[in-house]
């Protein structure tokens, strides 16, 4: 588990300290301003960052297995090659996201009612095989080279989706709305 409590990381966060590295794995960071903070490499596996407000921090190579970013602000957020495999984005502001090579597969609501709004946001060779993007707002989304089998887009806002170069299954967007 986490190698600092709440309390810790709230102090870091007060006095703007280099954050990269942690371990903040399982911890309860719900409702909280973590905004422009380097968390370049940390552990958040397993954490509730629910509606929490992440804008603009740098979570490049953070592992985000299984957090739950449900209602989160991940406004300008950086995930560059960040693992959030089954991590929970339902109902998450995702605009203008870096996710270039990130892994995101089985990412998204586990009930399949995402209504993430993934707008202007980079999946560049990002994996989100499995993932559920079920009902998201997917707006000028890159989805460049990457792997898409077995993602769900059903009744999701996919207009002005680029697709070059990405992987996916024939069907995969028959249900969504804006092709």
């Amino acid at each position: 588990m986490a190698d600092i409590t709440v309390d810790e990381f709230t102090v870091y966060l007060k006095n703007r300290k280099e954050a990269s590295g942690l371990n903040l794995s399982g911890l309860d960071l719900s409702n909280m301003l973590i905004r422009d903070l380097n968390l370049r490499g940390a552990n958040l596996s397993y954490c509730d960052l629910s509606r929490s407000d992440l804008s603009g921090s740098d979570l490049t190579r953070a592992n985000l297995r299984g957090a739950n970013l449900d209602k989160a602000i991940l406004r300008n957020t950086v995930f560059v090659r960040a693992n959030l495999t089954v991590a929970d984005i339902k109902e998450a502001d995702l605009r203008d996201a870096d996710f270039t090579g990130a892994n995101l597969s089985g990412a998204a609501s586990n009930s399949g009612q995402s209504t993430a709004r993934v707008i202007g946001a980079n999946l560049h060779k990002a994996n989100a095989q499995n993932a559920d993007f079920t009902n998201a707002i997917l707006v000028r989304v890159n989805f460049n080279s990457a792997h898409l089998y077995g993602a769900k887009f059903h009744g999701a806002n996919i207009t002005r989706m680029s697709l070059q170069g990405a992987n996916y299954d024939i069907d995969a967007f028959d249900h969504a709305i804006g092709v």
